[in-house]
């Protein structure tokens, strides 16, 4: 995670700090927050009960007890993704036919940690299935070069104790990235752009693909 330095700011006969609102919404802060002293510092988190990751073996034990097979129904339906206003992208006129998948000429390339519209389907067992949206996770150096792209999909199946899933808001909904579902696509599959992961985002995606594919 970035550091941030804060300035101390006086606030009547006491002194405060002002967290980025961003900071807020991420870790879902209300009106009320825990501070914890420590030997090396102050933490501040959420008011109420702290969610802890699982480990990685107890992690994959509820992935394959919770039967995740996305072949089965319609997920982007279920989970409210397709209804989500995500797109805000120029409507098409009454004589256009949808674009939304139509191949990226290479000055459109999608860059690295954009959120996009992709067309996931046909799958097969329990691969992420669908239209959803999905985070380009590929170097901007091979999106701009090949004609594929590397993806995690998102989904509003909310799973907090999942060491391989991260937790973001987009837009008025809160999703969740499947880093387990990570993929290379072609640019044919991917669409409008819906947004952009923000830097500490990013930042816990890295760390989580390393731990998941580079130890």
């Amino acid at each position: 995670m970035k550091a941030i330095e804060l300035k101390i700011a006086r606030i009547g006969n006491s002194k405060g700090v002002r967290v980025p609102a961003a900071t807020l919404r991420r870790y879902g802060i209300g009106a009320t927050i825990v501070m914890e002293e420590r030997s090396d510092g102050i933490m501040l988190r959420p008011a109420g009960r702290s969610v802890a990751k699982l480990s990685w073996e107890d992690t994959a034990r509820e992935m394959a007890f919770s039967g995740e097979d996305w072949s089965e129904w319609d997920p982007t339906t279920a989970d409210g993704l397709k209804a989500h206003p995500w797109d805000a992208g120029k409507p098409p006129s009454v004589a256009e036919r949808d674009a939304r998948y139509k191949a990226i000429r290479r000055h459109e390339a999608p860059k690295r940690y954009e959120i996009r519209w992709a067309d996931l389907e046909p799958t097969q067992g329990a691969e992420m299935s669908k239209e959803r949206p999905v985070v380009i996770v590929s170097l901007d150096i091979l999106n701009g070069q090949l004609q594929t792209v590397t993806v995690c999909p998102l989904t509003t199946s909310i799973h907090p104790t999942w060491r391989s899933r991260l937790q973001v808001r987009i837009g008025r909904r809160n999703a969740e990235i499947a880093v387990d579902q990570i993929r290379t696509i072609s640019k044919c599959r991917i669409g409008s752009k819906v947004g952009v992961l923000s830097e500490d985002d990013a930042a816990v995606l890295r760390r989580i693909i390393t731990e998941m594919y580079g130890e």
